[in-house]
């Protein structure tokens, strides 16, 4: 009886050590504020799994436990678990919710406008990478509280609360500069000069006022349909001086100079040494005299002269059958 009794406590501790026999997990992820061993090992009984052996990482936080941590937690705990090396660890991470920076932002900009201030500003966060992480299932929103705005500056500071309703989670104060923006019309890829700028090329970007450049272009009217002087990279302001009519009369073409008066219209052949716009003034050779003169684009291969200045030496050189008396 007695030998029988001693095999089954020798069973029932063989039994035990089994049972209590753990694998390293190869990682984990907690949602709450205690690390517990359930997150650590496998194999364990539902009452050591649930057994709580230290504080989590804070929200979107890490912790690295090694081996000889792991050691500990697993003999001061009752576990079977040896570590096969020194390699052997487990990170555990801390679940969370990320507020990004441009929810702060955002939320920043609507107590400005809630107060009064920034219609049609922007906010540039001093911190412009701040960031909070919240414990799992709170919301990604902020509220504003104790908002300073200080106008001659331009500066504003407020304390961000996360999330905006609800136990407070975190809590910050934080300082932006409050900027007054303007949209501008821009190129929306690489065009050359020359080339003729379409609607379907305009996009638009946000600048703060106080660095546009003089002569900067804030309306796309005044860029459709224009031609550049010289290549322009994207997302870039356009200057006025950038821009100009299309080209109707280009460099080194023929052109036909026109005189037109009540008594008679007089042609002549040219040239023109300079681009010119509808209207624009430019500048004409005269292929049979080779006289230079000055002439008003009026269309495609053609420009127009007045009765004065050089136009009489223009005349003289027009030949016969290009003269027709007005009728």
């Amino acid at each position: 009886m007695n030998r029988f009794a001693a095999l089954l406590f020798a069973a029932t501790l063989l039994g035990t050590a089994h049972a209590g026999a753990a694998t390293l997990k190869p990682a984990a992820t907690v949602t709450d504020g205690q690390i517990l061993l359930g997150d650590l090992f496998d194999g364990l009984t539902g009452d050591l799994a649930t057994r709580p052996v230290m504080a989590a990482p804070a929200p979107g936080r890490r912790a690295n436990l090694d081996a000889p941590t792991l050691s500990r937690i697993a003999a001061s705990n009752g576990i079977d678990w040896r570590a096969s090396g020194g390699a052997d660890r487990i990170i555990v991470e801390r679940a969370s919710v990320q507020v990004g920076n441009e929810v702060i932002t955002e939320g920043l900009r609507q107590a400005l406008l809630l107060a009064g201030v920034g219609d049609g500003a922007d906010v540039l966060m001093d911190n412009r990478t701040l960031t909070f992480f919240l414990p799992a299932g709170n919301d990604a929103s902020v509220r504003v509280e104790n908002l300073a705005y200080d106008a001659p500056r331009g500066r504003v500071t407020a304390e961000i609360i996360a999330p905006a309703q609800g136990p407070e989670a975190v809590r910050q104060t934080v300082g932006a500069r409050v900027v007054d923006m303007v949209e501008l019309p821009v190129l929306s890829r690489r065009m050359a000069q020359g080339e003729t700028v379409g609607e379907a090329d305009i996009t638009w970007i946000r600048q703060p006022r106080d660095r546009m450049q003089t002569g900067v272009v804030i309306e796309a009217s005044e860029i459709v349909g224009k031609s550049l002087r010289r290549a322009i990279a994207p997302n870039q302001a356009v200057n006025a001086r950038d821009v100009r009519d299309p080209v109707v009369v280009a460099k080194g073409q023929a052109v036909t100079i026109l005189l037109q008066t009540q008594a008679m219209t007089l042609t002549a052949s040219g040239k023109a040494l300079s681009d010119g716009a509808q209207g624009e003034l430019v500048r004409i050779v005269n292929t049979s005299s080779n006289r230079v003169i000055e002439a008003v684009v009026a269309g495609p291969n053609l420009v127009a002269v007045h009765p004065a200045g050089q136009i009489p030496a223009t005349v003289a050189q027009m030949s016969g059958p290009s003269k027709k008396a007005a009728r």
